[in-house]
């Protein structure tokens, strides 16, 4: 199910729970997917994929390399237990059609490299040194999948504190709408100007730790200023790229429109 759009006629409160429930499901999905290269790793390490004799002698006594052993009939065999156990895995997740929807040597090729993916739709490109490297790619995927279960522990950190700061402003923004400036002594009207301008101070330290996080987040994935970033990535089904910065502008922007009112209200008030 697609998350909701940003509308902000809804209190931030419902906003950064759907942002949290965004992250737990991403955090969920990707665990779910380290688990399944770990169980894809073990599945083929069976025996009978890992064990042929590094050489024997034929009936003429020539050796075989295990190169060559690889590339006799039992390489499709071989090919085959891999591709179910890849298939009855990590392709078996319930969500995998939903966010991927590609084919066995598409996601091959986008998980372990175009070589890999040849060797293993190919018999006679099959042998140990493709298994080796799809060990190591496997480790890799892995290693790939726990970083971003870290990214989103992460997110998940940043964006509660961002709750905690802007969730009350919004509060304290909804009360105002209540008041009648108009009938407001120019007192009132002083302390509400100036509540309102801690308000937008507190908007703009919130945006800045905000954008700290983003371009923390860009340095440890080593992303260039073209490249999606991961916040970008948690929310891609978003209609905003950055919500948490777009209820910044909202707040700023509402904040501004109080305090126009309110000096309006003062200047147009007779002395």
């Amino acid at each position: 199910m697609e998350p909701p759009a940003i509308c902000f006629d809804r209190s931030f409160t419902e906003v950064f729970d759907d942002i949290i429930n965004t992250l737990l499901t991403e955090r969920a999905q990707t665990e779910a997917e380290y688990d399944a290269f770990i169980e894809f790793g073990e599945r083929i390490s069976d025996q009978r994929l890992t064990s042929p004799s590094c050489s024997h002698a034929d009936i003429s006594g020539r050796a075989i390399t295990a190169h060559q052993e690889y590339a006799q009939p039992q390489a499709p065999t071989r090919l085959n237990l891999i591709r179910s156990a890849y298939q009855d895995t990590v392709m078996n997740l319930p969500f995998y059609t939903d966010e991927y929807d590609d084919t066995y040597f598409e996601s091959i090729s986008e998980e372990f490299g175009s070589e890999i993916a040849t060797a293993l739709t190919t018999p006679e490109c099959f042998g140990p040194t493709a298994l080796n490297a799809l060990f190591n790619r496997i480790e890799t995927a892995k290693s790939e999948r726990q970083n971003h279960i870290d990214a989103c522990d992460r997110e998940r950190d940043s964006i509660e504190t961002a709750a905690d700061r802007l969730i009350p402003i919004d509060q304290e923004l909804s009360t105002l709408t209540t008041v009648n400036f108009d009938l407001q002594s120019f007192g009132a009207l002083d302390a509400h100007h100036n509540r309102l301008s801690i308000l937008t101070d507190h908007c703009e330290s919130a945006a800045q730790t905000r954008q700290e996080t983003i371009r923390k987040h860009r340095d440890f994935y080593t992303i260039s200023q073209e490249d999606m970033d991961v916040t970008a990535y948690f929310y891609r089904e978003y209609d905003i790229t950055y919500p948490v910065l777009a209820m910044c502008s909202d707040l700023t922007a509402r904040i501004t429109r109080f305090r126009e009112r309110i000096e309006r209200t003062v200047i147009s008030s007779p002395e």
